[in-house]
C-alpha cells in the first residue's frame, strides 16, 4: 500500500488535509466520496515516505508494546466514560508513533461513518490481527468491550516483556560472539601467517594442532567460494523445502518435541491459547467458534492442527477437556484444570488462571536459560580462543627446546 496527502472540503464549505493508505489515488478519491467529502487534490508522498507508512515499511510497523499501551489506554478513557469517537481522536494525538496515530485516524473516521470497532480494525490485519478483532466484535456484542479491552492489554504486554527478555538475554553471547569472531580472524589472517612462514623456513614439523589450524585456515582462504556455493545451495534448497507444507509441519512438530525449547514452546503455545480462549468465552463466543477462531494465534502449524482436532472432537459432541486430554501438547494438569471449570462452569475464568501459571513458568525457564546462555558462551568461545592460541605457542614452544 501507499500513503497519499489529500486536500478536500466537507458539504458546509470547510477545508480538510490529511493523509491515507490506499493502493491506488482513485482509492483515496472514492473513500473521501463516500465521507461525503469533495476531493480538491490527491498526491503520492515520496516513496521513503510511502514506505515508512505503508505495512510494508520499515517504520510502518506496531510493536506490541504499542500496541498494548493503546489497548490498555483506550479502555482506560472507556471506563471513565468517554465516547469511543473521543476517545480515538485524544489517542490519535497522543500517541508517539505516527503510523498507528494515523491508523487511530481511519478507525476514528469509520466509526463516524457508523462502522462498529471490530469492523474498523478488520481492515488493518498487520496491526489488529483477526482474533484481535474477533474478540473485540465478541465484547461488543455482549456489552463488555472495556473489560476485554483490559484482559487484551495485559495479555499483549505479557508477550512483549517475554519478547524483550529474549531479546536482552541474546545481546551479551552476541557481543561475546562477535569480538571473539574478530579476534580469531585476525589472529588467522595476520598472526598465523607470519609464523607458519617461519617455521616452514626452518623445516620445522608443525604439531597437529598447529597443522589443524593452518589447514582450516587455508581451506577458508583458498575454497571459499566452494562455501558460498554451499552456502546458496543450501538457502535455495531450504527455500523450496519451506514452500511445502509437510515440510513446515515437520519442522514445526520438531519444535515442541526438542528437549529444552520444545518444552518452553508448548509452554508459550499454551499460555496463548487458553489466555485467548478464555477472553473469547469471557466476551460470549461460542466455545467452537472461540476454538476455530483461537488457531489462528499460533504459528506453529502442528499446535495449530492440534487445535483444529479438539475443534472436531466439540463438534462430535465432547467436552473440551476430552478433546485436549487427546492431544500430546496439553498436560495433565491442564486438562484437569478445564475439567474443572466445566462442571463448575467458570470455563473462562479457570482458563485465564491456566495462561496466567503457564505464563509464570515461561518467565521461569526464560530467566534460567538466559542466565546459563552467558556462561556457555564463554566456555565455547575460550575453547575456540585457547585452540588458537595453543596453535601458536606449540611449535615456537618447541623451536625453544631444539634451541637448547
Amino acid at each position: 500500500m501507499l500513503s497519499y496527502t489529500y486536500r478536500a472540503k466537507t458539504e458546509q464549505g470547510v477545508l480538510v488535509s490529511g493523509d491515507m493508505l490506499a493502493d491506488r489515488a482513485d482509492a483515496v478519491v472514492h473513500a473521501l466520496k463516500q465521507k461525503g467529502y469533495f476531493p480538491i487534490s490527491v498526491q503520492q508522498e515520496g516513496r521513503l515516505a510511502s514506505l515508512l507508512r505503508s505495512n510494508a515499511g520499515l517504520g510502518a510497523r506496531v510493536s506490541t508494546r504499542e500496541k498494548g499501551i493503546f489497548t490498555q489506554q483506550l479502555a482506560t478513557l472507556l471506563r471513565a466514560g468517554v465516547q469511543l469517537s473521543i476517545a480515538l481522536k485524544t489517542l490519535s494525538k497522543q500517541t508517539e508513533s505516527k503510523y498507528l496515530a494515523s491508523i487511530i485516524r481511519q478507525l476514528n473516521e469509520d466509526i463516524e461513518q457508523s462502522s462498529s470497532l471490530s469492523a474498523a480494525m478488520a481492515k488493518h490485519p498487520r496491526v489488529f490481527s483477526r482474533v484481535y478483532s474477533a474478540i473485540v466484535a465478541a465484547a461488543e456484542e455482549s456489552g463488555t468491550l472495556v473489560e476485554t479491552l483490559s484482559v487484551l492489554s495485559r495479555q499483549l504486554k505479557s508477550q512483549a516483556s517475554v519478547s524483550a527478555r529474549i531479546k536482552g538475554a541474546m545481546v551479551y553471547p552476541l557481543f561475546l560472539l562477535v569480538v571473539s569472531a574478530a579476534v580469531v580472524a585476525v589472529l588467522t589472517v595476520f598472526v598465523i601467517p607470519k609464523f607458519i612462514e617461519l617455521f616452514v623456513n626452518v623445516h620445522q614439523a608443525l604439531p597437529l594442532p598447529t597443522r589443524i589450524l593452518v589447514g582450516t585456515t587455508d581451506f577458508f582462504r583458498d575454497s571459499w567460494w566452494v562455501l558460498a556455493l554451499g552456502a546458496a545451495a543450501l538457502a535455495c534448497a531450504g527455500a523450496i523445502a519451506w514452500r511445502e507444507e509437510h515440510v513446515r509441519l515437520s519442522i514445526d512438530r520438531l519444535l515442541l518435541q526438542l528437549p529444552v525449547v520444545g518444552k518452553l514452546n508448548r509452554k508459550l503455545q499454551l499460555a496463548r491459547f487458553t489466555r485467548t480462549l478464555g477472553s473469547l468465552l469471557n466476551g460470549g463466543v461460542r466455545i467452537v467458534t472461540a476454538v476455530s477462531t483461537t488457531r489462528g494465534t499460533t504459528s506453529n502449524r502442528a499446535f495449530a492442527q492440534e487445535i483444529a482436532h479438539v475443534e472436531e472432537a466439540l463438534l462430535r459432541g465432547a467436552t473440551l477437556a476430552g478433546g485436549l486430554a487427546a492431544q500430546p501438547s496439553f498436560s495433565e494438569i491442564t486438562v484437569n484444570m478445564v475439567a474443572v471449570g466445566e462442571d463448575s462452569g467458570t470455563l473462562s475464568e479457570m482458563l485465564l488462571e491456566v495462561a496466567d501459571m503457564y505464563d509464570q513458568e515461561c518467565e521461569a525457564a526464560i530467566g534460567a536459560m538466559t542466565g546459563l546462555l552467558g556462561p556457555i558462551m564463554i566456555v565455547f568461545l575460550g575453547g575456540v580462543i585457547g585452540f588458537v592460541v595453543m596453535a601458536i605457542l606449540l611449535p615456537i614452544f618447541e623451536t625453544s627446546t631444539m634451541v637448547r
